[in-house]
């Protein structure tokens, strides 16, 4: 995303916020842990047991923000959540958290 050439999002620049308000940047995995493709929001909500007619079990959320307090060089905190099983909805699934920075 940050290269401009985005597989699934829209591209980013260092230090850009995503995903957009009222939005979520959300991938389907398979049982095996390979990208089926991306999930919008609707989808993401009420939950997916498939997309484009390949099944999928995982769903990969992804988000950035500022890192508080600020550092020095500016970094932003990601979020990676794994969400289980992708046919619940959001509300509903177990979710595990990763974090990490980038500029």
């Amino acid at each position: 995303s940050r290269d401009g050439k985005p597989r699934y999002f829209t591209a980013t620049t260092s230090g850009q916020v995503f995903p957009e308000t009222g939005t979520v940047w959300a991938l389907g995995f398979s049982a095996d842990g390979k990208p089926v493709g991306k999930i919008d929001k609707a989808l993401y909500d009420k939950g997916a047991k498939e997309i484009s007619g390949k099944p999928i079990r995982f769903i990969a959320t992804l988000s950035a923000t500022p890192q508080l307090p600020a550092t020095t060089p500016p970094m932003m905190r990601v979020l990676v959540t794994l969400e289980y099983p992708s046919t619940s909805p959001a509300t509903k699934r177990q979710k595990l958290d990763f974090y990490t920075r980038i500029p």
